[in-house]
C-alpha cells in the first residue's frame, strides 16, 4: 500500500456519483435490508455481501452501510448510555478516543461524505490503515474540540492515541501543544490496546466505536455536536432515516 500523501481527508473522486441523491435512495433500501438481517443474527460479513450483491453496491457504498447499520441488540444499549446535554460534562473526567474523533472532524471539514448511523452516531469512510498523516484541517479539528471544552469546563480531558499507529506521537504532541494554549486541564497518552483502555476508563467517553461504547459506562456524542453546530459546510447523508 502506498503512503498516504493527501493534504485533505475529502471525498474520493467518484463519491459524487456513489452518493448522489439517486444512489442514496438505493442505499436506504439496502440499509433497511442489512439491518433486518443483522437483527436476525446473520453474520455481518455474509449479510453485507448478500445485500451488496442484491443492490449492486460498490465497495465504498458497502462500507457506508456497514458503518451506518448495527443490530438493535447493539444500538439500543449504546443509546441508553448516551449523555445528551453538554452541560453535563462540567467538572467531569473526559476520555477521548483520539484518532476516532479527529479523523471524523477532519473528514467533515474536508467535505468528505458523512453518514448518520442507526445508533445516532456520525461516521465517515476514511479509514486509518495503520498510519496517520496530519492534513491541512488537523489543527482546526483540534481547536474545535478545545473551543468546546473551554465552554463546558470538564475537570480534566485525557486524549488516548494508538501507540502502534505511525505518527501517533507527533499528533499527540500537537494536541498537547494546542491544549496548553487554552488553559484546559488536558493531556495525551500513547497506549497499546486502546479500545479496551478507553472502554474501561473512569470517565465520560468520546468515541464513535460501537464496541467501546457498548462497554463504557457513559459517553457523549462530541463529533456529532461539533459537526452539527460548528461545521456548516458539511456533506451529511442520512442513509438510515
Amino acid at each position: 500500500m502506498s503512503p498516504d500523501k493527501r493534504k485533505h481527508r475529502g471525498p474520493a473522486p467518484k463519491d459524487h456519483l456513489l452518493f448522489s441523491p439517486e444512489q442514496v435512495i438505493i442505499l436506504k433500501k439496502a440499509a433497511a435490508d442489512y439491518c433486518w438481517l443483522l437483527d436476525r443474527n446473520y453474520s455481518a460479513k455474509a449479510a453485507l455481501k448478500l445485500v451488496g450483491d442484491k443492490f449492486k453496491l460498490q465497495e465504498r457504498q458497502r462500507q457506508a452501510i456497514d458503518r451506518c447499520c448495527q443490530p438493535l441488540s447493539l444500538a439500543e444499549p449504546i443509546k441508553q448510555k448516551e449523555i445528551k446535554k453538554p452541560t453535563s460534562l462540567k467538572h467531569q473526567t473526559i476520555v477521548i478516543d483520539g484518532f476516532n474523533l479527529l479523523i471524523i472532524l477532519e473528514a467533515a471539514l474536508s467535505r468528505a461524505p458523512l453518514f448518520r448511523g442507526r445508533d445516532s452516531l456520525i461516521r465517515d469512510i476514511s479509514g486509518l490503515h495503520g498510519s496517520y498523516r496530519k492534513i491541512t484541517e488537523t489543527p482546526q479539528a483540534i481547536e474545535l474540540v478545545a473551543d468546546f471544552f473551554i465552554i463546558y469546563q470538564p475537570e480534566q480531558v485525557f486524549w488516548v492515541f494508538d501507540k502502534p499507529v505511525s505518527n501517533s506521537g507527533r499528533l499527540a504532541k500537537l494536541v498537547a501543544e494546542i491544549g496548553q494554549k487554552t488553559g484546559i486541564n488536558w493531556s495525551t497518552s500513547l497506549e497499546d490496546q486502546t479500545d479496551s483502555k478507553i472502554a474501561h476508563a473512569h470517565g465520560i467517553v468520546i468515541s464513535s466505536d460501537s464496541q467501546i461504547l457498548l462497554h463504557c459506562k457513559k459517553w457523549f456524542n462530541l463529533s456529532a455536536y461539533i459537526i452539527e453546530e460548528k461545521i456548516p459546510d458539511k456533506w451529511m447523508i442520512d442513509i438510515w432515516k
